[in-house]
């Protein structure tokens, strides 16, 4: 059980090279990195009833070299959760968008897409285990020039222009993340999580570098929210997930801004601490900027035309929830918002590659006024919107509905103000998705111009499998939120 994570981000590395060997093989390149996800997600699996019995965490010393100088791992319940559901996110997100990336991606450069693919999974692992503030920057690094490259890979105008602008802004969020790494260091001579929080847990009691820290702790959640969309810092978003081909969409806004967030929930409760944090007046800047992202996000996806920036910015609005749970300060709130981003670990990718389905069936427009009937003519896709759109409005026996209700429940004592953007962000919500699901299933006098798509094994079986697990997120969401309270608990 020990070696499980470690396992799993080598084996990631090793498949990410072995793709890059294998010439045009790009069936090959598919089914390697389908049988990696699976297996990856099978050993994370492993781990979870692991904990439940055995509780605590574990924490794995890489090589011979203890603190300061080495390196580790540290991971118990709530990790081995998070890295099952970024890997089985990935899984469906390439079997749904597979048909996307045989047309949208050169044949020469599919091996390299599976590739990158690969980088992301070994990144995002290695952020939800690490132990060591210096190795998450390396690996932020790495999660941003993949995210880019599978942005980059379609080739268009607009994806070329849409990358620029992503990697400019990722850029500068990294090196905002580097200079609060060197002021950290600087003030404690260290780079290990448990050693940082020890030394600024004394500094900070002594009043001595509290300012160098409170800076260091402002500049870390700038850099993560550029990273993760959060409002303001979410303008490279809309372009960079409305142009990617559809399974990009979906790994994009399903887990890599997740990513960043857990990392930040790492940085908050275990570097700085959490009681230090909210002396240092972060977690209400977080909590506004939350309710602003929700508000804003969604009067911004109102105003879009085309369906897949629709979602986009639909993205927004739910990183706004994420943010705001987590600004509530309690253990309470972050079981809340870690709820809502498995819920919308699922539910984003099963509306981009509902969407993706539905531009096929509109002769690939995006423009949402010309998809009439779209969702007839592509009845899976039509149904994984649907499904996709109740979650998101928040329909009872769906899984934005019981993260909802979970959000409101931990934000009951504090006030009124969450509770108010949230049942307003739910009718802003409402306003945008619910006439786009009824043009997609009205009819038209032009119907016959268009072709029935024919969708294939892959495709249905990928929005089958996000529909399912959102509805058991809304009727079975009290067992995963048991498992998120007893994971926070020790985070």
């Amino acid at each position: 059980m020990n070696n499980i994570p470690f396992i799993s981000i080598i084996i990631s590395m090793i498949a990410s090279i072995a793709m890059l060997l294998l010439g045009k093989k790009s069936k090959t390149a598919l089914t390697l990195a389908k049988g990696v996800l699976l297996v990856v997600a099978l050993l994370s699996l492993l781990l979870i009833p692991y904990f439940i019995s055995t509780g605590g965490s574990i924490t794995y010393m890489l090589g011979h070299y203890p603190a300061p100088w080495g390196n580790e791992l540290r991971f118990g319940l709530l990790e081995s959760l998070l890295a099952f559901v970024f890997c089985t996110v990935l899984l469906l997100a390439i079997i749904g968008g597979k048909n996307d990336i045989i047309e949208d991606v050169q044949s020469r450069k599919h091996n390299q897409y599976f590739a990158l693919l690969m980088l992301l999974l070994l990144s995002l692992l290695a952020l939800i285990y690490t132990n060591d503030i210096f190795t998450a920057y390396v690996f932020i690094e790495i999660n941003t020039l993949a995210s880019c490259g599978i942005v980059m890979v379609k080739e268009s105008g607009e994806t070329l222009r849409a990358t620029i602008k992503y990697l400019f802004m990722s850029l500068m969020a990294s090196g905002l993340f580097l200079i609060s790494i060197a002021l950290l260091y600087s003030v404690t001579g260290q780079l290990l999580i448990p050693s940082l929080f020890a030394s600024i847990t004394n500094l900070l009691a002594s009043g001595t570098y509290r300012w160098p820290i409170v800076v260091a702790c402002t500049l870390m959640t700038i850099s993560l929210g550029v990273k993760s969309a959060m409002f303001p810092f979410h303008t490279w978003l809309p372009d960079a997930h409305g142009t990617a081909t559809t399974s990009s969409s979906s790994i994009l806004s399903g887990v890599v801004v997740k990513g960043y967030i857990i990392l930040l929930i790492k940085i908050y409760y275990r570097v700085f601490g959490i009681e230090n944090i909210r002396q240092m007046g972060v977690l209400q800047a977080v909590f506004w900027l939350g309710i602003a992202g929700m508000i804003f996000g969604s009067i911004f996806a109102i105003r879009e035309k085309n369906l897949k920036r629709m979602v986009a910015y639909s993205s927004v609005a739910q990183i706004g929830y994420i943010y705001a749970g987590i600004g509530l300060g309690t253990y309470a709130g972050l079981a809340a918002a870690l709820f809502h981003m498995i819920v919308h670990a699922y539910t984003k990718p099963l509306l981009f590659t509902s969407a993706g389905g539905l531009i096929a069936a509109s002769k690939h427009s995006k423009l949402i006024a010309n998809m009439t009937g779209a969702g007839r003519r592509n009845l899976p896709a039509g149904i994984g919107f649907l499904i996709g759109t109740l979650s998101m409005v928040g329909v009872p026996l769906f899984g934005g509905f019981a993260s909802k209700v979970y959000l409101a429940t931990s934000a009951s004592e504090t006030g009124y103000a969450f509770l108010i953007a949230l049942a307003l962000s739910s009718f802003l919500n409402a306003i945008y998705y619910l006439p786009v699901l009824f043009r997609i299933f009205a009819r038209s006098d032009a119907d016959e111009e268009y072709e029935k798509e024919e969708a294939d094994f892959g495709y249905v079986m990928s929005i089958s499998c996000f529909s399912i697990i959102n509805i058991l997120l809304g009727v079975g969401g009290i067992y995963i939120m048991h498992l998120l309270n007893q994971g926070v608990q020790i985070l």
